[in-house]
């Protein structure tokens, strides 16, 4: 048995690292407290990475190619 996070497709992960991206550029500091359990952070990422990078954290993976990889690969 593999382990699968609660999210089991990647374009939403995608999806949900731009949403993020958009909020933290806003500066709307309920999205970053949402990720900042997960990860100590400077509150204003500019990057998609960065974004992505706490996504990964968020579902328990130290980072996003990790995330990918479990979330592409065939079962």
């Amino acid at each position: 048995m593999t382990f699968r996070p609660l999210m089991s497709d990647f374009s939403a992960a995608e999806k949900e690292a731009r949403a993020l991206l958009r909020s933290l550029q806003r500066r709307d500091l309920a999205a970053a407290g949402r990720y900042a359990a997960f990860d100590a952070f400077d509150v204003s990422p500019t990057r998609l990475a960065d974004a992505q990078y706490l996504v990964a954290r968020r579902y328990g993976f130290k980072s996003w190619a990790a995330l990918k990889s479990c979330l592409t690969r065939p079962e």
